[in-house]
């Protein structure tokens, strides 16, 4: 679910004259995440921002589904620019040359957004779970999201999902992700858990398993499923399993783990 662009260039790219121009651009920023890869977007703007790679002899542009149109706006931007500082031709994923820019017009870019979240909509009724990787977080899609979105259909379904992606990768605290462990003898047994305690705020993301902290010997084991269905009053989930967690009051969290224990998955989990 990727648009893919090349572009084959006759002088190689000078990342720092791309940083350069990428300066000028209002809230502009990227990611040099290594081995030749570059990640761009717009900060508070862009939904999923895009990728270039570059290659031996050419550049890669890859942009991912349910991107916006500062996305694309930004993409076309440095688009052009790599064009004129590697002398380079761009071609679309059937190796066809693009001859005419911007590579994603004002009406390609408004039919992709719309016909993305339709698409997005129409896979909620086949799997459980869709998890998308924003510029600062991911974002999860699933029934309960399902629920609240299933009215909406076009423009008004493209500005609920678009709206839930800003409001997960921007408007949510920039709380920490606190103590995660990794458990399992292989890569096919590993296991992905959150230890939890109510002595720090942090950002709930999905697991395969949540420790809640009780101060015994043992933690209680549950799933964000469970978690889910009995949050304390200050904590709020933003999307099918992102949560604000701020510490909550002594009361609150005791009635949590009081909830949590009938629940409690650490037999079962001891026992695989």
């Amino acid at each position: 679910m990727s648009v893919i662009h090349n572009i084959i260039y006759k002088r190689p790219l000078e990342i720092s004259r791309l940083d350069k121009f990428i300066s000028t651009i209002e809230g502009a920023t990227y990611e040099d995440r290594g081995e030749g890869i570059f990640y761009f977007w717009i900060d508070k703007k862009s939904t999923r921002g895009f990728d270039i790679t570059l290659e031996q002899g050419y550049i890669e542009i890859r942009n991912t589904i349910l991107s916006n149109k500062y996305d694309y706006g930004l993409t076309n931007k440095i688009v052009a620019e790599i064009l004129a500082l590697t002398d380079g031709i761009i071609y679309d994923e059937d190796e066809k040359q693009v001859s005419n820019l911007p590579i994603f017009d004002n009406e390609k870019i408004i039919k992709t957004e719309i016909h993305d979240c339709e698409n997005i909509q129409v896979l909620f009724k086949v799997q459980e779970d869709i998890t998308i990787y924003g510029p600062i977080r991911k974002v999860y899609f699933g029934k309960r999201i399902h629920e609240q979105f299933k009215e909406f259909k076009g423009v008004q379904l493209k500005e609920k999902m678009f709206d839930l992606i800003l409001t997960v990768n921007y408007r949510i605290p920039n709380f920490e992700y606190g103590n995660i462990m990794k458990v399992g003898n292989s890569e096919e047994d590993k296991k992905i858990m959150k230890l939890l305690a109510n002595n720090t705020d942090c950002i709930i993301d999905k697991y395969d398993y949540i420790l809640l902290d009780t101060l015994a010997k043992q933690p209680l084991i549950i799933t964000n499923e469970i978690l889910n269905s009995m949050l304390p009053s200050n904590w709020q989930l933003v999307d099918e399993f992102t949560i604000v967690a701020p510490i909550t009051d002594k009361s609150e969290w005791k009635k949590l783990l009081t909830n949590a224990k009938k629940f409690d998955l650490w037999n079962e989990f001891t026992n695989n």
